[in-house]
Protein backbone atom coordinates (compact mmCIF):
# COMPACT_ATOMS: atom_id res chain seq x y z
CA UNK A 1 0.00 0.00 0.00
CA UNK A 2 2.61 2.41 0.94
CA UNK A 3 4.48 1.93 -2.49
CA UNK A 4 0.98 2.78 -4.18
CA UNK A 5 0.93 6.04 -2.51
CA UNK A 6 4.66 6.85 -2.88
CA UNK A 7 3.59 6.07 -6.88
CA UNK A 8 0.59 8.35 -6.59
CA UNK A 9 2.54 11.10 -5.41
CA UNK A 10 5.25 10.82 -7.62
CA UNK A 11 3.82 11.38 -10.78
CA UNK A 12 6.16 12.26 -13.91
CA UNK A 13 4.43 15.70 -14.52
CA UNK A 14 6.82 16.40 -11.89
CA UNK A 15 9.63 14.96 -13.84
CA UNK A 16 10.93 17.79 -16.40
CA UNK A 17 9.37 17.43 -19.86
CA UNK A 18 12.57 16.99 -21.35
CA UNK A 19 12.40 13.13 -20.34
CA UNK A 20 8.97 13.30 -21.94
CA UNK A 21 10.53 14.58 -25.13
CA UNK A 22 13.22 11.92 -25.13
CA UNK A 23 10.52 9.53 -25.90
CA UNK A 24 9.66 8.50 -29.36
CA UNK A 25 6.49 9.23 -30.46
CA UNK A 26 4.76 5.96 -30.99
CA UNK A 27 5.79 4.79 -27.84
CA UNK A 28 4.31 8.26 -26.52
CA UNK A 29 1.70 8.05 -28.03
CA UNK A 30 0.68 3.98 -26.88
CA UNK A 31 1.68 4.12 -23.88
CA UNK A 32 -0.78 7.41 -22.95
CA UNK A 33 -3.11 5.84 -25.22
CA UNK A 34 -3.21 9.17 -27.66
CA UNK A 35 -1.90 11.30 -24.55
CA UNK A 36 -4.91 10.91 -22.15
CA UNK A 37 -2.13 9.85 -19.77
CA UNK A 38 -0.57 13.39 -19.98
CA UNK A 39 -3.66 14.42 -17.78
CA UNK A 40 -2.12 16.38 -14.69
CA UNK A 41 -4.53 14.74 -12.44
CA UNK A 42 -5.58 11.23 -11.87
CA UNK A 43 -4.02 9.52 -15.04
CA UNK A 44 -4.96 6.08 -14.33
CA UNK A 45 -8.71 7.07 -13.67
CA UNK A 46 -8.98 9.32 -16.84
CA UNK A 47 -7.54 6.45 -18.90
CA UNK A 48 -9.47 3.84 -17.21
CA UNK A 49 -12.66 6.02 -17.95
CA UNK A 50 -11.96 6.77 -21.27
CA UNK A 51 -11.83 3.03 -22.16
CA UNK A 52 -15.04 2.42 -20.86
CA UNK A 53 -16.48 5.62 -22.61
CA UNK A 54 -15.36 4.21 -25.64
CA UNK A 55 -16.66 0.88 -25.27
CA UNK A 56 -20.04 2.27 -24.16
CA UNK A 57 -20.39 4.15 -27.54
CA UNK A 58 -18.49 2.24 -30.16
CA UNK A 59 -20.69 -0.79 -30.48
CA UNK A 60 -17.87 -2.94 -32.01
CA UNK A 61 -15.71 -2.63 -28.86
CA UNK A 62 -19.11 -4.40 -27.47
CA UNK A 63 -17.90 -7.49 -29.50
CA UNK A 64 -16.03 -9.86 -27.24
CA UNK A 65 -14.47 -11.31 -30.14
CA UNK A 66 -13.26 -7.67 -31.20
CA UNK A 67 -12.31 -6.84 -27.51
CA UNK A 68 -10.55 -9.61 -27.11
CA UNK A 69 -8.01 -8.71 -30.29
CA UNK A 70 -7.97 -5.33 -28.69
CA UNK A 71 -7.00 -6.31 -25.08
CA UNK A 72 -4.16 -9.28 -26.93
CA UNK A 73 -2.99 -5.59 -29.05
CA UNK A 74 -2.54 -3.56 -25.60
CA UNK A 75 -0.94 -6.04 -23.46
CA UNK A 76 1.89 -6.10 -26.53
CA UNK A 77 2.05 -3.08 -27.90
CA UNK A 78 1.35 -1.77 -24.22
CA UNK A 79 4.51 -3.76 -22.96
CA UNK A 80 6.50 -2.40 -25.30
CA UNK A 81 5.63 1.14 -25.63
CA UNK A 82 6.21 0.69 -21.35
CA UNK A 83 9.56 -0.42 -21.89
CA UNK A 84 10.19 2.05 -23.91
CA UNK A 85 8.89 5.32 -21.44
CA UNK A 86 10.06 3.52 -18.95
CA UNK A 87 14.18 3.82 -19.94
CA UNK A 88 14.01 7.26 -21.62
CA UNK A 89 12.32 8.53 -18.61
CA UNK A 90 13.96 6.18 -15.61
CA UNK A 91 10.91 5.98 -13.79
CA UNK A 92 9.36 2.47 -13.26
CA UNK A 93 5.34 2.05 -14.09
CA UNK A 94 5.54 5.95 -14.46
CA UNK A 95 2.20 7.90 -13.88
CA UNK A 96 1.37 8.83 -17.72
CA UNK A 97 1.62 5.34 -18.40
CA UNK A 98 -1.78 4.62 -19.19
CA UNK A 99 -2.57 1.99 -21.50
CA UNK A 100 -2.12 -0.86 -18.85
CA UNK A 101 -5.46 0.57 -17.21
CA UNK A 102 -7.36 0.80 -20.74
CA UNK A 103 -6.71 -2.78 -21.07
CA UNK A 104 -7.46 -3.62 -17.49
CA UNK A 105 -10.78 -1.90 -17.59
CA UNK A 106 -11.38 -3.31 -21.38
CA UNK A 107 -10.83 -6.54 -19.59
CA UNK A 108 -13.38 -5.97 -16.69
CA UNK A 109 -15.86 -5.02 -19.85
CA UNK A 110 -16.18 -8.49 -20.89
CA UNK A 111 -19.28 -10.18 -20.75
CA UNK A 112 -21.89 -12.39 -22.33
CA UNK A 113 -24.85 -11.21 -20.11
CA UNK A 114 -24.39 -7.73 -19.76
CA UNK A 115 -22.75 -6.40 -23.21
CA UNK A 116 -23.23 -2.50 -23.08
CA UNK A 117 -25.08 -2.27 -20.32
CA UNK A 118 -24.40 0.80 -18.04
CA UNK A 119 -25.36 -1.12 -14.99
CA UNK A 120 -22.38 -3.45 -15.54
CA UNK A 121 -19.95 -0.86 -17.52
CA UNK A 122 -20.57 1.39 -14.45
CA UNK A 123 -20.02 -1.41 -11.51
CA UNK A 124 -16.75 -2.57 -14.05
CA UNK A 125 -15.71 0.86 -13.72
CA UNK A 126 -15.64 1.01 -10.48
CA UNK A 127 -14.03 -2.00 -9.47
CA UNK A 128 -11.37 -1.99 -11.99
CA UNK A 129 -10.66 1.34 -9.99
CA UNK A 130 -10.48 -0.34 -6.24
CA UNK A 131 -8.86 -3.48 -7.53
CA UNK A 132 -6.24 -1.19 -9.67
CA UNK A 133 -5.67 0.22 -6.42
CA UNK A 134 -5.87 -2.45 -4.10
CA UNK A 135 -3.46 -5.04 -6.07
CA UNK A 136 -4.77 -7.93 -4.65
CA UNK A 137 -2.09 -10.91 -5.23
CA UNK A 138 -0.93 -12.03 -7.96
CA UNK A 139 -1.39 -8.10 -9.31
CA UNK A 140 1.46 -7.07 -6.13
CA UNK A 141 3.56 -9.49 -7.51
CA UNK A 142 3.16 -8.12 -10.96
CA UNK A 143 3.84 -4.54 -9.64
CA UNK A 144 7.02 -5.27 -7.65
CA UNK A 145 8.57 -6.46 -10.69
CA UNK A 146 10.20 -4.94 -13.75
CA UNK A 147 9.37 -4.32 -17.49
CA UNK A 148 6.24 -3.11 -19.36
CA UNK A 149 5.02 -6.85 -19.48
CA UNK A 150 4.57 -6.55 -15.44
CA UNK A 151 3.23 -3.07 -16.08
CA UNK A 152 0.68 -4.50 -18.02
CA UNK A 153 -0.23 -7.69 -16.13
CA UNK A 154 -1.31 -6.16 -12.91
CA UNK A 155 -4.18 -4.18 -14.46
CA UNK A 156 -5.64 -7.29 -16.26
CA UNK A 157 -5.57 -9.41 -12.86
CA UNK A 158 -7.29 -6.34 -11.82
CA UNK A 159 -9.66 -6.81 -14.84
CA UNK A 160 -10.23 -10.11 -14.04
CA UNK A 161 -11.29 -9.67 -10.68
CA UNK A 162 -13.20 -6.40 -11.38
CA UNK A 163 -15.01 -8.81 -14.42
CA UNK A 164 -15.80 -11.03 -11.53
CA UNK A 165 -17.02 -8.29 -8.94
CA UNK A 166 -19.34 -6.01 -11.43
CA UNK A 167 -21.02 -9.46 -12.56
CA UNK A 168 -21.97 -10.35 -8.94
CA UNK A 169 -22.84 -6.54 -8.21
CA UNK A 170 -25.35 -6.03 -11.65
CA UNK A 171 -26.65 -9.65 -11.31
CA UNK A 172 -27.81 -8.64 -7.65
CA UNK A 173 -28.93 -5.23 -8.82
CA UNK A 174 -31.20 -6.81 -11.61
CA UNK A 175 -32.26 -9.43 -9.49
CA UNK A 176 -32.72 -8.24 -5.97
CA UNK A 177 -32.79 -4.43 -5.93
CA UNK A 178 -34.58 -3.06 -9.05
CA UNK A 179 -37.76 -4.97 -8.63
Amino acid sequence: MRATLEKATGRLWNVPTDRIRQVPFMPLAIGTFFFVGLSPFSSGTVGSAVAAALYYVIPALQNNWVLAALCIICLVAGAVASDVITLRTHEHDSGIIVIDEVLGQWMALFSVWYTGDIVFIISAFIFFRVFDILKVYPASRFENSRGGTSIMLDDAVAGIYANLAAHGATYGYYHFLSQ
